[in-house]
């Protein structure tokens, strides 16, 4: 019982972006896995506050562009379907997973990233600092780093 348990998870894991058939603008657009979860991690922390402001948006829009030099055509659908995955998911654990594997520099220039999308609305909420403590520990990020982060992002 437990095996079949552990089975239907670890294939719920492995194929969270659905079927292999389904369409994938991330892929067609060139990004790799790595590269659409990072999104899916910043609009997931666009919405921590309740509230998902169009600056935070904007921010995550201009960082397809401008990070992996996407047009404003292809960055559209990777953001639709980041969207929808950041508001169905239930954990950030399927998607660190996966991120953890970057470089340690690599990680921390997400973190950053991730603090611009926070203070994008001009606000710091409780809950969106609290998500990035939660993806700084899941990401194996030292907590001097990740002060230096959030100091150097605060000052932007």
């Amino acid at each position: 019982m437990f095996n079949l348990f552990k089975n239907l998870l670890e294939k719920a894991n492995s194929d969270w972006q659905g079927s292999g058939k389904a369409q994938n603008p991330w892929r067609e657009a060139g990004l790799t896995e790595q590269q659409y979860l990072a999104v899916v991690l910043m609009l997931q922390l666009a919405h921590a506050d309740f509230s998902s402001e169009q600056q935070e948006h904007d921010v995550v829009l201009s960082y397809l562009q401008q990070e992996y030099g996407l047009t404003t055509d292809a960055a559209e659908p990777v953001f639709s379907a980041a969207l929808s995955q950041a508001s169905d998911a239930t954990c950030m654990h399927g998607f660190t997973t996966k991120l953890k594997a970057l470089a340690y520099a690599d990680r921390l220039a997400l973190l950053d990233q991730l603090w611009k999308v926070a203070y994008a609305d001009g606000e710091l909420d409780p809950h969106e600092e609290a998500m990035l403590r939660k993806i700084a520990d899941l990401l194996f990020i030292r907590h001097s780093d990740y002060i230096q982060s959030k100091l150097a992002m605060q000052a932007v």
